[in-house]
């Protein structure tokens, strides 16, 4: 009989998208052969109301017991206003100590973290009455209920927890500080979420384990334009108004020039008809390698990545990339693997365009190659998995 372990996360399903869900079930995947595993999760597909619209209860997809518990309380108006209130208190006192830019009382923070969503009283109980029966509970990310309140019940300290982290407002709330200052290991993305964990949380353990992309070679999309891409969701807090604007600035600077703008995923925003942008809506995974091979440029705008999945995929396609450089784990793939451009202001982001454009044949292919190395030697699956299994291990022996 396997040793049980469980894998906490805020949302688990076939058709969600999301960088921390995807990173659970692929943990998950890794652990089977080794390991029985349970994914304790809401019973919830959308993030921005967590409506219960999957069934309460068991399901076994692909050998893992997925338990969904009922979301009890959601998000509303409410935690807008808080969301609110939580910028523009952090904008006051910009340029302060990260541990002294906010002064909220610990029950104001704790009802921030909760008005999110989603609140599922029946999984933290669960693990308060089963979490002897885990080798190993495996908690992602730092930001919801699913793990503030359930760190909070567990009967044993086999747990870690994996923050996937940004330098964004809810990380500088002090309760997440205390939260990760007592996690028996933290698993990080890249060594730069490690520097925001120091830096903002003041915790100067954990191990750089990442995950695995998708690395096998596809066909480039044949299409009639030469185009940028973009692949995710598609909204405010992943930089999207600036990509679009940026792009649009760009085309009126070049009149009559082919280059389009791809965007696939769910788009939140509503972007809408726009003279040289195309929104293909979501793809299968294949056509999503497909149109990433093929482009002239990936692009990921998003200020706020502990990863970033989908711009290592493209990377494994030999496509050159353009990063926000105000995303600090972004900075790192780039600087890292010595290939792709970031820029680090808003009207820089068409001189990138225009780096990316001069590249003769010789200087793109040795951008690509670049970029599909790095990701091989960092993210292959037998290595993540090595790295996984040793940190369970560790905890298991507590």
């Amino acid at each position: 009989m396997k040793t049980r372990i469980a894998i906490v996360v805020q949302r688990c399903h076939q058709d969600i998208v999301g960088g921390s869900e995807s990173l659970a079930w692929q943990y998950a995947t890794l652990l089977r052969s080794r390991y029985d595993v349970d994914v304790l999760t809401a019973a919830a597909s959308d993030y921005v109301t967590w409506n219960n619209d999957l069934p309460v209860g068991d399901e076994v997809r692909d050998g893992i017991v997925i338990r969904r518990f009922r979301v009890e309380r959601g998000r509303g108006d409410y935690f807008g206003a808080l969301w609110n209130r939580l910028r523009a208190d952090l904008e006051l006192t910009e340029g302060a100590p990260a541990d002294a830019r906010l002064t909220w009382p610990e029950a104001l923070e704790e009802e921030f973290v909760r008005s999110q969503g989603p609140h599922c009283p029946a999984l933290h109980a669960h693990l308060a009455a089963h979490g002897d029966d885990y080798a190993a509970v495996i908690f992602l990310t730092y930001l919801y209920p699913t793990t503030f309140d359930a760190v909070r019940v567990m009967p044993h300290r086999r747990w870690l927890l994996v923050p996937t982290a940004h330098d964004e407002p809810a990380a500088y709330l002090r309760t997440i500080a205390d939260m990760a200052r007592r996690s028996p290991r933290l698993l990080w993305n890249t060594h730069a979420e490690a520097e925001i964990g120091a830096r903002l949380w003041g915790v100067d353990h954990g191990t750089v384990v990442s995950m695995t992309v998708e690395t096998d070679p596809v066909p480039a999309a044949r299409e009639s334009r030469p185009y940028l891409l973009y692949c995710g969701r598609i909204d405010v807090n992943k930089g999207s108004p600036q990509l679009l604007d940026g792009f649009r600035a760009w085309k009126e600077r070049h009149p009559g020039h082919p280059l389009e703008l791809v965007l696939t995923g769910h788009d939140v925003l509503g972007i809408g008809s726009r003279e040289s942008v195309r929104y293909l809506g979501f793809v299968d995974e294949r056509r999503k390698l497909e149109l990433m091979a093929g482009a002239v440029a990936f692009v990921q705008p998003s200020p706020y990545e502990s990863l970033s999945i989908v711009l290592l995929e493209a990377m494994a396609q030999c496509t050159p990339v353009i990063v926000n450089g105000r995303c600090e784990a972004l900075l790192e793939h780039v600087d890292r693997s010595g290939s792709g451009f970031a820029y680090h202001a808003p009207d820089a982001f068409g001189p990138a365009i225009d780096a990316v454009l001069a590249l003769d044949d010789g200087q793109r292919a040795e951008h690509g190659t670049k970029a599909r190395d790095y990701v091989l030697a960092n993210f292959g699956r037998e290595e993540i998995t090595r790295r996984l299994v040793a940190e369970v291990e560790a905890l298991a022996r507590r």
